[in-house]
């Protein structure tokens, strides 16, 4: 067997090592988690990033790591402070008496939610109700004795928003509680889990009737994917605030 394929790659490791850098870049304003899949394919073969904190540490050829340095400068930014706004409109909802306590966060009329959230942090908006269950007891003479509970019967948005450009990326999940029609005192729990992108500033049509998936066809709306069946549209629109 010949050794020169073998001593050529040991040349070969020795002049990386001897050519390769160790470099500590400290972030200041995004996270190591965040940026580290960032770095590794910028770098490539051509060494290693690890984290630490929010710390990347980088061993790769001092030309590499100058042009690692130089593109976090660029993706290091503040993070944008924005305005989401959820527009829903239910086919199904449920009457109220008096007996029932209707509850929201930022709520206003017309179905439409709106909470400040930092960009690439989940924001909850939610609504909701508090819906009397009454059970039956025995006591230990036998008597029959009522008692009324309250459950809290709610439709949320988990929503974490990110921009590029003028374009934003959001990652939605969505809980959808519902009073049984056939058991009154049972609550049916739904969720979906739904990734979308759209022109920034403008609405953004999430889900339609039964769940199906819909995007607004004027600009560069794209829908990935939504999974339920659920009479419900969601439509979000996403302002930033910097």
């Amino acid at each position: 067997m010949s050794l020169r394929p073998l001593i050529v790659s040991l040349l070969l490791m020795l002049s990386f090592n001897a050519l390769a850098e160790t470099q500590v870049i400290s972030l200041q304003n995004r996270t190591g988690e965040a940026l580290l899949p960032v770095a590794q394919s910028f770098i490539g073969t051509e060494g290693k990033v690890t984290q630490y904190g929010n710390q990347l540490i980088v061993e790769a050829p001092a030309q590499k790591i100058q042009g690692l340095e130089d593109l976090l400068a660029d993706l290091d930014t503040p993070a944008k402070r924005l305005l989401i706004t959820v527009d829903t409109s239910d086919n199904n909802s449920p009457d109220t008496d008096s007996n029932t306590r209707v509850y929201s966060t930022a709520s206003r009329d017309g179905g439409v939610q709106q909470i400040q959230a930092t960009e690439g942090v989940p924001a909850l908006i939610q609504t909701g109700q508090s819906v009397p269950l009454t059970s039956a007891q025995t006591d230990a003479y036998g008597r029959l004795s009522a008692q009324t509970s309250y459950r809290n019967v709610t439709k949320g948005f988990y929503v974490t928003a990110s921009v590029t450009g003028e374009t934003v990326h959001l990652a939605i999940s969505t809980n959808r509680d519902r009073m049984s029609q056939a058991q009154p005192d049972v609550v049916n729990v739904q969720s979906t889990d739904t990734q979308v992108s759209g022109p920034l500033g403008q609405w953004i049509t999430v889900a339609g009737i039964n769940g199906q998936s819909q995007a607004d066809q004027q600009g560069a709306t794209r829908t990935y994917s939504t999974q339920n069946r659920d009479d419900m549209t969601l439509r979000v629109k996403v302002d930033a605030l910097d």
